[in-house]
């Protein structure tokens, strides 16, 4: 079957907040101290039509989106359940597809990641991104979260 992308509706949150992945909860519970549903309805309200559910087997794997900062920037997040990259290369796939999407209509596209979150950090690199800087004390927790960008 494979991966499939649709727009995200608040049931989707609903699931995947039952199956969220430990180093999502940890990094939006450090960043602000969010549970799962809040973060992915949080997700869901600032991203409007920039937010889409990852299926995998028809089986709700992840949400993602961006969220706009301004006319030219916005932040890109996703958080997904344990099986989400089960099959690497049609994940990596959807990625590229929807971050093309996404810089056509974002100049600028950024994310603070958990630096404990390193799978987070290469994937966003695999993508394209460039690491910025290490905030040292980011967030409620006040530890270390990494800046990703790319731009057009």
């Amino acid at each position: 079957m494979g991966y499939k992308v649709r727009k995200t509706n608040r049931n989707d949150c609903l699931i995947l907040s039952k199956k969220l992945r430990k180093s999502d909860m940890d990094e939006i519970w450090s960043s602000h101290r969010a549970t799962p549903i809040e973060a992915l309805e949080q997700g869901l309200n600032e991203s409007g039509d920039f937010c889409y559910t990852l299926l995998l087997n028809k089986e709700v794997v992840g949400i993602f989106g961006v969220n706009r900062v301004d006319n030219k920037s916005g932040v890109v997040w996703l958080m997904g359940s344990n099986n989400m990259t089960s099959h690497k290369s049609g994940f990596y796939k959807v990625s590229k597809e929807y971050l093309r999407l996404f810089r056509e209509e974002f100049n600028l596209l950024f994310n603070y990641v958990d630096d404990r979150n390193k799978q987070t950090g290469k994937w966003l690199e695999r993508l394209g991104f460039s690491f910025i800087n290490q905030e040292s004390e980011f967030g409620v927790d006040k530890i270390p979260f990494n800046l990703f960008m790319i731009g057009r």
